[in-house]
């Protein structure tokens, strides 16, 4: 949200962000020189929060919200009524809509259109029959494709105190339920067998990771985990690690895959959400079934083998990210589906 944002503003628009009061990510916005809205959110249908938004839409001319999750669509909906302007697009970039009729009295009421960032979020929307085809937009995720060339590895490993070891296998993403940290674990303990020297890097943050370390204490392989916790330059650290793992229960597209494949990595993921729209198995990675933990380590396995094998993925890999996935890609099609549906509103308002 904050790279479309950022965008956008480069593009010629005013773009504000509202959120959560003392979130991470609305100082992120505040620290990128954003107008911010902090909002003390609780409920779906606060009055104090919609009465607060009326008032900064019609101060700021609001035309156009995009809002990321169900409690933001519900909260922004009402207040983009009240207020009588501003098209509302809700971005799911998980499947967080569901099939009743509380969603469906919400998205078909409230909301303008949706943009999701992969066709399988898409596909699964059109199968509950109440939304229609032309209501879903789906534009891919597009990273900065910028690689950086001057890393001083030795540099990078006396920062987080890493060993002079190899391979190095990582996972990037929060220490959430959803990223499923302990299969990634007992991948490792599985690895650790044949590549006993094998370091394994944990880069994010979140409220699982008292337990994904106590994990890694009872599956007896604590001295080979390395917990970076959140880190602002992530790409370095792709850069260090032999191989990039997913371990996801559900997805939408990934960027954790994007940036991995950008910095020439080859990536073993479990097949969820839209990786299969990223990933061309065995040719610029490697997907497996969700929650394979024994197929997931063999494939590992066999990249860990061959060199070779790890180079020719990456190299494509790295290939396919830059001709399909850039910013500008991404931000020239928000802006050409949000502008398109400001001007349809106004058209019928005529």
């Amino acid at each position: 949200m904050l790279t479309t944002g950022a965008g956008l503003r480069e593009r010629g628009h005013s773009v504000h962000f509202a959120g959560r009061e003392s979130s991470w990510f609305l100082h992120r916005c505040a620290e990128a020189n954003f107008p911010v809205l902090p909002l003390m959110i609780t409920s779906d249908f606060s009055p104090g929060v919609i009465g607060k938004l009326i008032g900064y839409i019609k101060k700021n001319n609001v035309t156009t919200i995009v809002a990321n999750f169900n409690k933001d669509v519900r909260l922004a909906g009402l207040a983009a009524k009240f207020a009588g302007k501003p098209v509302v697009v809700a971005r799911n970039g998980l499947p967080i809509l569901h099939n009743n009729w509380r969603y469906r009295i919400t998205y078909k009421w409230l909301v303008d259109g949706i943009i999701t960032n992969t066709r399988s979020i898409k596909e699964r929307y059109l199968t509950y029959g109440w939304l229609s085809d032309d209501f879903i937009q789906v534009i891919s995720n597009g990273i900065s494709t910028s690689i950086p060339t001057d890393i001083d590895f030795e540099v990078l490993r006396e920062q987080f105190h890493l060993p002079q070891q190899q391979p190095v296998i990582g996972i990037f993403g929060r220490l959430v339920k959803q990223k499923q940290h302990t299969i990634f674990l007992e991948v490792a303990k599985n690895i650790l067998q044949d590549w006993p020297e094998a370091i394994f890097l944990i880069v994010g943050d979140g409220p699982l990771r008292d337990e994904i370390r106590q994990y890694a204490y009872e599956l007896k392989i604590l001295d080979n985990i390395y917990m970076l916790g959140r880190q602002e330059q992530v790409m370095e650290l792709y850069a260090l690690c032999d191989i990039v793992l997913l371990t996801s229960e559900e997805e939408g597209l990934p960027n954790v895959v994007l940036e991995a494949m950008l910095m020439g990595k080859p990536v073993v993921a479990f097949d969820v959400g839209g990786v299969s729209e990223l990933i061309v198995a065995g040719k610029n990675g490697v997907t497996v079934p969700p929650n394979d933990i024994y197929l997931m380590t063999q494939k590992t396995k066999e990249l860990l083998l061959s060199p070779e094998m790890r180079l020719a993925i990456g190299r494509e890999a790295q290939q396919y990210v830059q001709r399909n996935f850039t910013l500008t890609k991404m931000i020239e099609r928000i802006e050409s589906y949000l502008t398109g549906l400001q001007a349809s509103k106004n058209r019928r308002e005529i």
